[in-house]
């Protein structure tokens, strides 16, 4: 497939709440934050799932003052002193752990059948919890931040852009688009110019590698393509820089 250009694409009212569920936040003080049986139960759903967990999500040293496991959820704690549950039952494999500077935002990736996403829950508020696709970049001032993902079986909890706003009470979703990103592999945000401005890249699908590259190979061989994703007015629009 090739690359079709200019790409531009203009978004004034798409507006999207990026939640995940299923998730609650509980009202417990530091003495219950152990106790599993209330996110549990919680989260107790009839729908079993595809993965049935047969031990707790390891949680790095580092984490585990605020977050904690058993087989079926995980216990995120907020900056308040209430628990995020997160329901683990249907990954198998739960990583890439990492938290903010300031200690708001703590994110993971999750592994499934035939699924994959990463999670970033903002503790500053009650039942938070952001699909990003990949581990997301923020603004010099941490006032913004923005991913993107494509995957090949189109799995991703993203699956295109996504920029967020972060205010006082929460987090936002104020762009997202799903349908720019299929004329590219490894799309990736390589950082902001203040906070109106994404940039971004790409390797064109066109990119061919010597018969035995793997694909990691390819992408590192291949030349990038820049993009910026940038705010005009009330609009965000998509645009290519490089010709390919």
């Amino acid at each position: 497939m090739t690359v079709r250009k200019p790409i531009k694409v203009t978004l004034a009212s798409f507006v999207v709440a990026s939640l995940c569920v299923p998730s609650v936040t509980l009202a417990m003080d530091d003495k219950n934050f152990s106790s599993s049986a209330t996110c549990e139960e919680v989260l107790k759903s009839p729908d079993q799932s595809e993965i049935l967990r047969e031990e707790p999500v390891i949680i790095p040293g580092e984490y585990r003052d605020i977050a904690s496991s058993t087989e079926s959820a995980m216990r995120i704690k907020t900056l308040s002193g209430g628990v995020t549950c997160f329901d683990v039952g249907d990954w198998s494999v739960v990583e890439q752990f990492w938290i903010s500077g300031d200690g708001r935002f703590f994110g993971f990736h999750t592994f499934g059948l035939e699924a994959d996403g990463h999670h970033v829950v903002d503790r500053i508020a009650s039942d938070i919890i952001l699909e990003t696709g990949l581990r997301p970049v923020f603004s010099d001032d941490a006032t913004m931040f923005a991913a993107a993902q494509r995957t090949g079986a189109g799995w991703g909890n993203l699956e295109g852009l996504g920029v967020w706003r972060v205010g006082p009470d929460g987090t936002e979703s104020v762009y997202k688009f799903n349908n720019g990103l299929l004329d590219g592999l490894d799309w990736r945000v390589d950082g902001w110019i203040g906070n109106d401005e994404v940039r971004l890249s790409t390797v064109h699908e066109f990119a061919l590698g010597e018969d035995g590259d793997s694909f990691e190979e390819i992408l590192t061989q291949s030349k990038r393509y820049d993009y910026r994703l940038i705010k005009r007015e009330a609009d965000w629009e998509l645009e290519d820089i490089d010709e390919p």
